[in-house]
């Protein structure tokens, strides 16, 4: 199994792959400078745009609730033969991230179980882990996710900027 270099999706088989990174498909290979430029972006800058962003107003409530971060909620809906299940990640402060895990905790032990076998099985999983989520402290540092979401927004930053000296440089 191998994973998307950009979206994380775990592929069985096919994808694309481009100079050793490997993709889920075109729209997620179409990214691939974006990443390359992403990975050069030195440390420091990085560290020094993590933590302005990080001690920001929260996207989601506009309000300093606290440190900004990625926090993931679990769901899980079934009817019969047919469950599904996901994982959202939102940027927000600590309190929207916990607003969002206990709405999927109720949306999961609502719905999630009226699948055989698959949503009596994973129902459980997904409550847990967004109980989990609820009573997790605040990290300390920026997780390893956020840090990427800013490199990534830092990167798209720079190709924007260089995008109009590229088109400026060639009308001449």
């Amino acid at each position: 199994m191998h994973e998307c270099h950009n979206c994380s999706k775990t592929m069985l088989f096919g994808g694309r792959t481009i100079e050793g990174y490997r993709y889920c498909g075109n729209a997620c290979a179409s990214r691939h400078p974006l990443l390359r430029s992403a990975e050069r972006i030195p440390a420091n800058v990085l560290q020094q745009h993590v933590e302005h962003w990080r001690n920001g107003p929260c996207p989601r409530c506009k309000q300093q609730q606290g440190p900004i971060d990625v926090y993931a909620h679990h769901r899980v809906h079934s009817f019969i033969l047919m469950t599904q299940w996901s994982t959202k990640k939102h940027i927000c402060c600590r309190r929207c991230g916990r607003r969002e895990q206990i709405k999927s905790a109720l949306y999961s032990a609502s719905l999630g179980w009226w699948g055989i076998p698959w949503g009596l099985l994973a129902t459980p999983i997904q409550v847990t882990r967004n109980v989990a989520g609820i009573f997790q402290r605040e990290p300390m540092r920026a997780s390893a996710d956020f840090e990427q979401v800013v490199r990534m927004q830092l990167a798209q930053q720079i190709q924007q900027a260089e995008q109009p000296a590229a088109s400026f440089s060639a009308q001449r």
